[in-house]
């Protein structure tokens, strides 16, 4: 991710950046697939503690224009964890004196921003 961040006071240099790369993998889809499913199995585990200890929970947000990938991304991250202690919820612009409410009763939020 390192290669994405821009400095503060720095203008992004768009067109430099290949939106189809993967500058911090560079192992091949196979092994992309098996790490994702070792990620899933954690993230799996790590579910069934938050939910057996009942005091903290995860907020997910990912916030990108329109056809940005943000779908896909909770499809493949939260694929396998059970979805009864997940909450996704799409938010649009929301007004300067508004919160955007936070799920309570889940032990992971995906907020999927526009």
């Amino acid at each position: 991710m390192s290669s994405h961040r821009i400095k503060p006071g720095k203008e992004p240099k768009l067109r430099k950046i290949d939106t189809a790369g993967t500058p911090d993998w560079s192992d091949g889809r196979e092994a992309g697939e098996a790490r994702m499913l070792e990620l899933n199995r954690e993230l799996e585990e790590l579910q069934e503690l938050l939910y057996a200890e009942g005091k903290r929970r995860v907020l997910v947000v990912l916030q990108a224009m329109d056809t940005g990938g943000k779908d896909g991304v909770i499809r493949h991250v939260f694929d396998g964890v059970n979805p009864i202690g997940v909450r996704v919820a799409s938010f649009k612009q929301p007004k300067e004196d508004v919160e955007a409410p936070v799920p309570t009763h889940c032990r992971y939020g995906a907020s999927d921003c526009r």
